[in-house]
């Protein structure tokens, strides 16, 4: 019987799953073992000589020190991506060769090797389609959480000119009937996608550069719609932290009196968005109905993708206002056009409301199922923030539930995968685990709160604020009984 095949994700965070066989474990014992796997996975060939490995992980070492570092390093990386193996069996994952170890190629993928091949292919005579395609699959930064790690630099690097070479590409791209695409316009439309690419990955700085660019190319062209469009997603990323800011943004460039559906939805959207951001919720339940009544009249290929958003986006504002009854059915009007939109990453947002909604009305096992689905569908869209999130507001169930193992492990899942980050990801993290501790260990619930307190005001998240701030008090209340 031939072993499942074992996929390596790099992009976006380190990630292991397996088609069929033993579930894999979410932690590993020993860091080195998963240094190991990552050397391996980046190296070509997919193979190293020993003393590369060791001169990586165990620099300082004495020769017979790391050696016995090493054994053991690779004991447990090979039953980590094997929980099956027998004690002395032979590994279908991670073989030795003499003093070469490497990965076995029949049954092992790695994500960057199958993202390069296809931005090879498109560079090859691809057209606009493949070049997109090529461009999304390298989305994610490699291993955010080994963002310094000299080692991993060159794969940076080499990555970082692939996607500049498929941009390039896309900007000189002729249309479809022969002519050039105006070089400016079509660059600013290339760099407005890879935007909402950085944003779904979690890397809000870099999103908030590019989409300026984006907004700046339309401004020179004197392109009125395709600004609003532009600024309508810079104004979703700047108003997590800076609302006054995005909102300025949104009013110097509003939708005209010809401005298509679709456009207009997106301007509605991004106010509602920003507004909710800054504790608005009245004024942010308008705009997003705002944002509904365009996407129904819009008949676009985003027509599902803006109608699941607006609506849930409506369920999103009423459950912040305390309207927790009227919260429901928006949220579940908004699944069926989540669904037709093949857009992973928003049905992902869309049971994340939902889960929500049945959270707040006590519904916890209703509640298990949605996040559980939001959790999976995070994680294939390869969003590390929003996979970070679902799993501490899962550690959160668990724990209303009583399920203290559960919760410990989701919530320190949580905070491994946001550590990267920081900010507002990191802090609700914090948060879930400190709720998660707080009976057995208030003062490490105290200290874990303090540190989610300053995540949360770098971050200017007013949500993650609050939250923060009922963390302290339902651990305050406890220390009182």
């Amino acid at each position: 019987m031939n072993p499942p095949l074992l996929r390596i994700r790099l992009l976006g965070g380190f990630r292991l799953a397996r088609e069929g066989g033993v579930p894999l474990a979410a932690r590993w014992s020993r860091t080195g073992a998963r240094t190991l796997v990552k050397l391996l996975a980046l190296a070509p060939d997919h193979a190293l000589h020993r003393e590369q490995i060791m001169a990586v992980c165990w620099p300082h070492a004495e020769l017979r020190a790391a050696l016995g570092s090493l054994r053991v390093a690779l004991h447990t990386a090979r039953h980590a991506l094997e929980p099956e193996l027998p004690p002395r069996g032979t590994s279908a994952y991670l073989a030795a060769d003499g003093d070469l170890l490497r990965l076995v190629p029949d049954t092992v993928r790695v994500d960057v090797d199958e993202a390069e091949t296809l931005a090879r292919r498109a560079l090859d005579g691809g057209g606009r389609p493949e070049l997109v395609r090529a461009l999304e699959e390298l989305d994610g930064e490699l291993l955010p959480e080994d963002r310094h790690a000299p080692w991993a630099e060159p794969a940076r690097e080499r990555l970082a000119r692939r996607r500049a070479d498929l941009r390039r590409a896309l900007a000189d791209h002729r249309g479809p009937h022969g002519g050039a695409a105006r070089p400016e316009a079509d660059a600013a439309r290339v760099r407005l996608d890879w935007a909402l690419h950085l944003d779904r990955s979690g890397r809000y700085a870099e999103a908030l550069t590019v989409a300026r660019e984006a907004l700046h190319g339309y401004e020179r062209q004197g392109l009125r719609d395709a600004c609003t469009l532009a600024a309508a997603r810079l104004a979703e990323v700047l108003g997590r932290g800076r609302g006054d800011a995005a909102l300025a943004v949104l009013d110097a460039h509003p939708p005209g009196p010809d401005t298509p559906g679709d456009i207009r939805a997106a301007h509605h959207m991004a106010r509602s968005a920003v507004l909710s951001y800054c504790g608005r919720y009245a004024e942010g339940l308008a705009a997003a109905r705002a944002a509904e009544r365009c996407a129904r009249a819009a008949r676009g290929a985003d027509h599902p993708v803006l109608l699941a958003r607006a609506l849930a986006q409506q369920t999103v504002c009423l459950g912040l206002s305390g309207l927790a009854g009227e919260a429901a059915g928006p949220a579940t009007a908004a699944l069926a056009p989540a669904e037709a939109s093949g857009d992973r990453a928003l049905l992902a947002t869309v049971l994340s409301v939902l889960r929500e909604t049945e959270r707040r009305a006590g519904r916890h096992g209703a509640a298990l199922v949605y996040g559980r689905r939001a959790l999976a569908l995070a994680e294939q869209a390869g969003r590390p923030t929003a996979t970070a999130f679902e799993r501490a507001n899962l550690a959160e169930l668990h724990l209303l539930r009583g399920e203290r193992a559960d919760a410990q492990r989701l919530a320190l899942a949580s905070v491994e995968l946001a550590e990267p980050f920081g900010g507002t990801a990191l802090a609700f993290a914090l948060t879930a685990l400190a709720r998660v501790r707080g009976g057995a260990a208030p003062q490490e619930a105290r200290r874990l709160l303090e540190r989610a307190g300053r995540c949360a005001a770098d971050g200017g998240h007013l949500q993650a604020i609050e939250e923060v701030r009922l963390a302290r008090a339902e651990l305050a209340e406890v220390a009182r009984l």
